[in-house]
């Protein structure tokens, strides 16, 4: 009788289990569109890349000066290699001048320092300094500077991004009456990786740069006003870069600190991609909207490592029924207030020689557009004690796997599972 009820009680476990998910699948939402002025736009955290809204986020379109970004980037990463020094003093040439729009003001023959073309790029959207500093890290081969920066979105997963120069300006064939400019293509997701891997990268560099609303060049006797309309409006606001040319429209990418309240368990930040805003006034409003939507945002301990978030059966194992999941790091979240958040645990197969350290499952966190905004490996401690004729079970199992001899359906084999 006892092991009839004990049955009973797992089935009912399981459908338990499985039944909040197709109920919760009937009543997802749509998520919300925060703005109405650009064609394109999403707002993430740095730290878990969560999306808090987007509109055509993957449409790809012109992204103007907000190719500058890039063109930091690989510059960095030349500081980095030791191929360049902050102090390196750059001769300008008449290579570098032969561009129009925004300008540092070189002149043929000035030697600057590579650090002011840097702040120069950032600050007042040089495009006389993006092809000095493409010129000096490649040895006077723009086009090769171009490369890099092709292979680093490549390398940052922008698959919707292409580079033709260092500064987004477009490049008109004037022998042809029709057809459009060649120019720099990207999404306003790839932006917001972008500028989540260069904050990862080169936090301090980036933002002692773009946080600053005025910078004084005494060699030179200029003035950088910073062209970022939300650094002016707001204290936490730190980037990033702004951009404009007429087939792109007025863009911007910006940075906020989320932690300014001391709400948040770790300090985080918002990244807010505008792309094609008719003019500038519109521009500001929907970035506005953006930063709005992410201050009711907070970063989170969603669970600590260690501690056992949930208890499943592993496999259909007699060893490894109810054993106890724990993360295999801490979890943070970034989440509203009240917000309703769902748990499921995914279960992975797993091999004969399982420890403490195999990741036997992953616990999601859902919210309420059915979106998982984190996910974190589970171990488990009870894997030490796993009988001889346990591990000959998993052995079958993963030859099974390996033949495709397993016709089980990997998500109907989700361990039925409490949160705790």
């Amino acid at each position: 009788m006892g092991k009839i009820l004990k049955k009973l009680t797992a089935i009912m476990l399981a459908v338990l289990f499985v039944m909040p998910a197709t109920g919760y699948a009937a009543e997802v939402k749509k998520k919300p569109v925060a703005e109405i002025y650009s064609k394109n736009s999403i707002l993430v955290d740095q730290k878990t890349g969560r999306v808090i809204t987007s509109k055509e986020p993957d449409k790809q379109v012109p992204l103007a000066s907000i190719s500058k970004v890039m063109t930091f980037y690989v510059a960095q990463d030349a500081i980095k290699n030791g191929e360049v020094k902050k102090d390196d003093l750059v001769t300008i040439d008449k290579k570098m001048l032969k561009v129009s729009g925004s300008t540092m003001h070189l002149k043929e023959g000035e030697k600057v320092k590579f650090n002011e073309l840097l702040k120069g790029l950032m600050i007042v959207s040089a495009n006389d300094g993006a092809v000095a500093i493409a010129s000096h890290v490649c040895k006077g081969d723009v086009d090769a500077f171009v490369d890099r920066m092709n292979a680093k979105a490549k390398e940052l997963g922008m698959k919707n991004t292409y580079f033709i120069n260092p500064n987004g300006l477009p490049i008109y064939d004037w022998t042809k009456k029709d057809g459009d400019p060649k120019q720099n293509h990207s999404t306003a997701r790839d932006i917001a990786t972008m500028t989540k891997n260069l904050l990862d990268d080169y936090e301090e560099e980036t933002i002692a740069i773009t946080d600053c609303k005025l910078d004084h060049d005494p060699s030179r006797d200029c003035n950088y006003y910073n062209t970022n309309p939300l650094l002016h409006m707001y204290s936490n606001v730190d980037g990033l870069k702004t951009g404009y040319t007429d087939l792109a429209g007025y863009c911007l990418v910006f940075t906020d600190k989320m932690n300014s309240d001391g709400k948040s368990d770790i300090d985080n930040r918002m990244i807010g991609v505008v792309m094609g805003n008719w003019c500038k006034e519109d521009r500001v409003r929907s970035a506005n909207a953006l930063y709005n939507l992410g201050e009711n945002f907070e970063t989170k301990l969603m669970c600590k490592k260690g501690e056992t978030v949930a208890t499943g059966n592993i496999d259909n194992i007699s060893d490894l029924d109810n054993i106890d999941l724990q993360p295999k790091r801490d979890c943070y979240g970034v989440v509203k207030n009240n917000e309703d958040i769902t748990e499921k645990v995914r279960y992975v197969k797993i091999d004969a020689t399982p420890n403490e350290e195999t990741t036997v499952a992953y616990l999601d966190y859902i919210d309420q557009y059915g979106d998982v905004i984190q996910s974190v490996p589970l171990v488990s401690s009870n894997l030490e004690h796993i009988s001889l004729v346990s591990r000959v079970k998993l052995m079958g199992n993963k030859i099974k796997r390996l033949f495709n001899m397993d016709k089980t359906d990997e998500k109907k084999e989700l361990p039925y599972t409490v949160v705790v």
